[in-house]
């Protein structure tokens, strides 16, 4: 309601710059934090302590928020102004769930810079789904059968 009316979700508070989405992180507002993110919100933005609203989210323990932040494409290495990233923050604090979930998204993460087929390291992404990493268009035909199975076009329509 307050975004359709026109408010600034980049607006901050003086005293720690915490921005709307890093309070709702930090709250464990899923609901919100998905339409701040759809409204344009920056997940990257820093406050006082250079904590990202992931940093946040995973110091807190709040799972789903931090799926979110990951699904949305927050960056999981960033760290804070004590050198904490949120996986470092979750495994301090406690939240086991939450250690598990960036671990694994750190894993396909990496995971994704290498070619599928040849495992050569490659920036270079399925045409299609921009997440698979295949280093050449050869590599990709020959990794094409495999990779449709989870490709987002579920491959030629016939």
């Amino acid at each position: 309601v307050l975004l359709a009316a026109g408010a600034d979700q980049e607006a901050t508070r003086q005293a720690d710059r915490c921005t709307p989405l890093h309070i709702a992180a930090y709250e464990g507002h899923q609901a919100v934090v998905q339409v701040l993110l759809e409204a344009g919100a920056d997940m990257e933005a820093r406050q006082v302590h250079r904590h990202t609203p992931l940093h946040l989210a995973a110091g807190e323990g709040h799972e789903a928020v931090v799926q979110v932040l990951l699904t949305a494409g927050a960056d999981q290495i960033s760290v804070d102004s004590y050198e904490y990233t949120p996986l470092l923050l979750a495994q301090m604090k406690g939240h086991p769930k939450v250690t598990a979930l960036l671990k694994k998204a750190a894993h396909q993460r990496d995971a994704l810079k290498e070619c599928l087929v040849c495992k050569i390291k490659t920036t270079l992404r399925c045409r299609l789904c921009k997440k698979a990493a295949f280093c050449s268009r050869v590599c990709q035909k020959a990794g094409w059968k495999t990779h449709k199975k989870t490709c987002c076009s579920g491959g030629p329509k016939k």
